[in-house]
């Protein structure tokens, strides 16, 4: 009921009465008409016997048989009698003409007077008694003692059947007509209603339609104010309220429209690409595993991993592998359907949820991928590159505990897939824990020989000031690669990411502060200034053993915590909230300094400000990657720099890779910057070598872009 409209309303207030009206008179009259027709041919039969019985006395007295026959034929031949009969006191038919329907049994029954024999849907017969007359001479011979006087003698009977074809014929024709009365009233007041309601819905209508495009977000709608009455006011009251609305939401729009949207955007999306993020994919891994768990098809998951990509990086630069991951993008999207997830996981890492899908029907799809990126040529410029695929691939079902298990399956099966050849498929259960168990061990195992075998090579990005006076301080932040014979370097992004699934990454994080706090002391002993940016995986927050290593070196080699500054992620600090904060105040309270990464890349970086209480922030990359195209980029900067500011807070522009952003990132107030275009990323050693440590300070050369920094030499 409640989605009938106005206008049915309208239609239904209107036609329903009339309706019930014209049935219910219609249906009187025609059945007054029915009985009427019935009643006069019951009276057309009592009147006709009544008549024939005494004309047929003389004959069946006399005799005269013949007489009789002619009474009988001229009585069928009025219309509606199909059969006259006439019968002797005995009950014999003594004069016959028509088609005789009646029986001789209801022939030879004694009737008293004129009445109604038998009737079916086909005909109905009438008889009345034929009575001698009494004259004046019978009267004298009656007794007087006889005070009821002798009824006269019946001598026999008159039967008249009338065929009812005449009476159902006139019936059918009144009851169509009054269904044809019916129709064409009804037609008649459909046609009025119609045009009622539409005069009085139309307006309302519009006002709907209005309403309706307003809180769809349509601002700008307005409805013609054609009526009159209270519709009239209605119409220009809700065009004064719509332009009002209209007018608070574009002012509050154009203050907040393009830094929000970039946040929202950016916390959710991959900015290279437009894909979802590695944070997102999780998000949607968690409610693909949830779904499975109550009930829903079991679906599987694709991790793909690119092969000879870094050649394209090294041969034509990060330009040509930038626009190389974006195709690659959309060569897979092309392949997916509209209910897959497609995300990119970092670097030259994906990810495909495949919903509803089997692992049949997903290795398929994982094949088809592989051939697709096999045939691929990517062209930059003069060079064309051949590129392939390494697909782990992971079956989802209700047994699964958590999307960690799915995350360390996918990851073991594309390094099965790339350790076996490169360019192919390999599946992974989540359960299978033997092979897990195993992938765990060689992770293990490569990592403790790295770290053995001194092959992680630590590496320093100085940093740059940019604003003045110039801190004297060398400013450096530390990285590593993992080198191994036989394969290219892995970047610490993607080795902390691996280490970090088995567990593993406070291993490397207590290899980085022992040559941090290494390097502070023997900058100490000569003198020289030096503060070392740590990062530290989110492993690390709130295990005791590593504040109690940072307590432990910096006791034993007697320096103090000040140059030190451990940087961990937003991100991290943001999903352990309670352990990042207890973890920064005993950090601090060893005198060293908190930093956050990839600060403003998501939505809770504010948060993080007075809670963590960090001295550093390393604004994230989607921030700075163009300065020059995005002025919400740069307005959500300076934002984020005059909230910094107040809290003493150093901001550090990371990835600076052209020196047309040195000079906008001076302008916005930013203090630090660090990139290829301020200083190249070389050994930890080399540089602390050459420029911390070396006797004489050799004076920089000018720059109209970049400030004096000793850490840039």
């Amino acid at each position: 009921m409640n989605q009938i409209t106005l206008r049915h309303r309208l239609l239904l207030l209107t036609l329903l009465p009339s309706m019930l009206i014209a049935i219910a008179l219609v249906s009187y009259f025609t059945l007054s008409g029915i009985r009427a027709l019935e009643g006069e041919l019951r009276a057309k039969g009592m009147a006709t016997v009544r008549y024939l019985a005494p004309i047929s006395e003389y004959g069946i007295i006399a005799g005269q048989i013949e007489s009789l026959h002619g009474l009988a034929q001229a009585a069928v031949q009025e219309s509606g009698i199909k059969a006259t009969i006439i019968t002797n006191q005995k009950g014999r038919a003594i004069a016959v003409s028509g088609r005789v329907s009646l029986g001789s049994e209801q022939l030879r029954q004694a009737l008293k007077e004129p009445m109604l024999v038998a009737e079916t849907d086909q005909w109905v017969a009438f008889g009345a008694p034929v009575r001698r007359s009494l004259n004046e001479m019978d009267a004298l011979f009656e007794s007087s003692d006889n005070a009821n006087p002798a009824q006269p003698e019946v001598i026999g009977h008159v039967f008249i059947e009338f065929d009812k074809t005449d009476l159902a014929n006139r019936q059918n024709e009144l009851l169509q007509r009054g269904l044809l009365i019916v129709l064409v009233g009804l037609l008649i007041l459909a046609g009025l209603a119609i045009a009622i309601a539409d005069n009085l819905a139309k307006p309302v209508l519009r006002l709907v339609h209005a309403v309706r495009e307003m809180s769809s977000g349509r601002l700008d709608t307005r409805v013609s104010t054609i009526s009159t009455g209270e519709i009239g006011v209605l119409e220009q009251g809700f065009n004064d309220m719509a332009s009002h609305i209209e007018e608070a939401q574009q002012s509050l729009q154009s203050r907040i429209e393009e830094a929000t949207s970039e946040l929202s955007y950016q916390a959710r999306h991959d900015p290279l690409t437009g894909l979802l993020n590695r944070r997102e994919f999780e998000h949607q891994l968690e409610k693909m595993l949830d779904n499975v768990r109550a009930g829903s098809e079991e679906c599987c998951v694709l991790f793909i991993d690119l092969d000879r990509f870094k050649p394209v990086n090294d041969t034509c630069g990060h330009l040509a592998g930038d626009e190389l991951l974006r195709q690659i993008s959309q060569l897979f999207q092309g392949r997916l359907r509209g209910e897959d997830t497609l995300a990119r996981l970092g670097g030259d890492e994906f990810g495909i949820i495949l919903a509803n899908c089997s692992s049949q029907r997903a290795r398929q799809v994982a094949e088809d991928i592989c051939a697709l990126t096999a045939a691929y040529r990517f062209i930059w410029q003069d060079k064309v590159f051949a590129i392939g695929a390494s697909i782990g691939l992971t079956p989802v079902s209700r047994r699964v505990r958590n999307i960690n298990e799915i995350l360390a399956a996918g990851d073991a099966a594309c390094y099965n897939a790339k350790e076996s050849g490169r360019n192919q498929v390999c599946e992974q259960d989540a359960l299978n824990t033997q092979e897990r168990r195993q992938e765990t061990n060689t992770w293990a195992n490569r990592i403790a020989a790295a770290l053995a075998d001194d092959r992680l090579q630590i590496e320093a990005v100085p940093l740059s000031p940019l604003q003045d006076p110039a801190m004297n301080d060398n400013v450096v932040e530390l990285t590593a690669r993992l080198l191994e014979p036989g394969h290219p370097p892995i970047a610490l992004s993607a080795l902390i990411d691996a280490a970090e699934r088995y567990d593993l990454a406070p291993s490397i994080d207590l290899h980085f502060l022992e040559i941090a706090i290494k390097a502070l002391a023997r900058a100490n002993s000569r003198n020289r200034r030096l503060r070392c940016l740590v990062p530290l995986s989110g492993s690390s927050l709130g295990r005791r053993e590593v504040i109690d290593y940072i307590a432990r070196s910096l006791t034993s080699l007697q320096i103090t915590g000040e140059g030190l500054c451990l940087i961990f992620s937003e991100g991290s600090s943001s999903h352990q909230s309670s352990r990042a904060i207890q973890f920064s105040q005993q950090v601090q309270a060893l005198g060293c300094q908190i930093g956050l990464s990839d600060f403003g890349g998501g939505l809770s970086s504010f948060s993080q400000l007075r809670s963590i209480a960090p001295s550093y922030v390393k604004l994230s990359r989607s921030l700075t990657r163009n300065l020059s195209g995005n002025r919400a980029s740069t307005a959500l900067l300076r934002a984020i720099q005059e909230i910094t500011a107040d809290q003493r807070i150093d901001s550090i522009a990371d990835g600076v890779d052209e020196s047309a952003s040195i000079e906008q990132l001076r302008n916005i107030g930013i203090t630090y910057a660090q990139g290829n275009a301020i200083a190249p990323c070389e050994p930890f050693e080399v540089w602390l070598e050459g420029v911390v440590m070396r006797p004489t300070q050799q004076p920089p050369m000018e720059s109209s872009l970049l400030p004096r920094n000793p850490g840039a030499a």
